[in-house]
C-alpha cells in the first residue's frame, strides 16, 4: 500500500500518526471469520476474537437425536468422526470424552454402522443374514434393540469380527463372571453341560449405567430417550450373557452349590484347567467356582474326557442353539 502525503510541520506530527491509525483501522481491521487482523506501523498480529458461546445454529446432537439446544464445535466435529468410526474402534472412540461416549449411544451412530457394513448390494435384503436382523427390523425398535440387533449383524457381516468368531474364545475370557445357572442336555450318545455366565451382578440395574459405554467384547446396554417416536421394545434380555458349552461321553452330576435359586449365594468362576489325559488322547476340565465374598467356598467341577467345549457370547451364531 503506497501513500502519498505532503510534508507536514514538526506539530503537525501528532495529527498526522492519528490519521494513519484511523486510516489503518478502517481500512485493515477484518471483521469477519474467527480472527481478527490488526495492522500496526510497526508491526502486524492476528488474535482470535471473542464471540458469545451461545449460536442460532441448529444443534448437531438434532441429528444424533439428542435434547440439547446448544452444541459446541467440539461436538459437530466427533459427530462427523463417529460416522467413520470402524466396528472394533467403537471401544476406543466411546473412551475419548462424554460427547463421544453420547454419540455412541445414539441411533444415528449404530443406523449408521449397520448401513455401511450390514446393507446388501441393494440396500435391501442381505442373504447373509438371518430374518430378524434384515433392515425392516431394525426400523420401529427402540435404541437399545437396535444396537443389540446392530451388533449380532456386524459380527455375521464385518470380517474382523467374523475372525474373532472363527478363532473362538477362550476359557480364560470367562474368568471372574458370575455364575447365573445350568442345564444339561443329551445328542445321541453325547452329555451336553452348558453354564451360564454373566457380566455383571444380574437382577441389579443401576441407571447410570445405562448411560455410559462399555468395552466392545462385552457390549453392554446402552440407553437413549427418543422424544417424538413411538418405539417397538424387543429388549435383548440375553445381552451380556455368555454360555459354556461342554459335550462329554460320561454323565457328570451337577454339584449342589451350584443349584440355588436367585435369592441364594451368588458363585463367580475364578479359574480354568485344560489338562491333557495320561494316554494323551483327550483333555479334562476343571472348574473352580468360589462364592461371591467368601473365598474359603468354593466349589470344583471336573469333566473327565471331554469331547470339546465352546464358549459363546450372546452374539454368537450359535447362541441360541444352546440357550435355555
Amino acid at each position: 500500500m503506497n501513500c502519498k502525503t505532503a510534508v507536514e510541520p514538526v506539530e503537525h506530527n501528532m495529527s498526522f500518526d492519528a490519521d494513519c491509525d484511523e486510516f489503518i483501522q478502517n481500512k485493515l481491521y477484518r471483521t469477519k471469520g474467527k480472527c481478527a487482523i490488526y495492522a500496526r506501523q510497526s508491526d502486524v498480529y492476528v488474535a482470535v476474537k471473542h464471540k458469545p458461546t451461545l449460536r442460532s445454529t441448529a444443534p448437531t446432537l438434532a441429528m444424533a437425536e439428542s435434547n440439547n439446544n446448544v452444541v459446541s464445535m467440539r461436538h459437530d466435529i466427533w459427530f462427523h468422526i463417529s460416522m467413520h468410526i470402524d466396528p472394533e474402534d467403537v471401544q476406543s472412540f466411546a473412551l475419548i470424552c462424554k460427547q463421544t461416549a453420547g454419540l455412541v449411544a445414539s441411533r444415528a451412530f449404530w443406523r449408521n454402522l449397520y448401513r455401511r457394513y450390514c446393507n446388501g448390494a441393494t440396500s435391501g435384503w442381505n442373504l447373509n443374514l438371518p430374518a430378524h436382523l434384515q433392515p425392516e427390523q431394525m426400523r420401529n425398535c427402540d435404541t437399545q434393540t437396535l444396537r443389540s440387533l446392530v451388533i449380532q449383524a456386524l459380527f455375521r457381516c464385518h470380517r474382523p469380527l467374523k475372525v474373532r468368531l472363527e478363532l473362538g474364545y477362550n476359557l480364560d475370557w470367562l474368568v471372574q463372571r458370575t455364575f447365573v445357572t445350568c442345564w444339561l442336555k443329551q445328542f445321541q450318545c453325547l452329555w451336553i453341560m452348558c453354564y451360564k455366565f454373566l457380566n455383571r451382578q444380574p437382577n441389579v440395574h443401576n441407571e447410570s449405567e445405562m448411560e455410559t459405554s462399555e468395552v466392545v467384547n462385552d457390549w453392554e446396554s446402552l440407553a437413549e430417550d427418543d422424544v417424538g417416536q413411538s418405539h417397538v421394545t424387543l429388549e435383548n434380555h440375553n445381552e451380556g450373557v455368555v454360555i459354556l458349552v461342554v459335550l462329554c461321553r460320561h454323565f457328570e452330576p451337577t454339584p449342589t452349590q451350584l443349584t440355588y435359586s436367585n435369592q441364594q449365594a451368588r458363585y463367580r468362576l475364578r479359574a480354568t484347567r485344560e489338562l491333557l489325559c495320561t494316554d494323551m488322547r483327550a483333555k479334562n476340565l476343571e472348574l473352580d467356582f468360589a462364592e461371591d465374598g467368601c473365598r474359603n467356598v468354593s466349589v470344583t467341577v471336573k469333566y473327565s474326557r471331554i469331547e470339546k467345549y465352546k464358549v459363546l457370547p450372546w452374539w454368537h451364531p450359535d447362541f441360541n442353539s444352546f440357550m435355555k
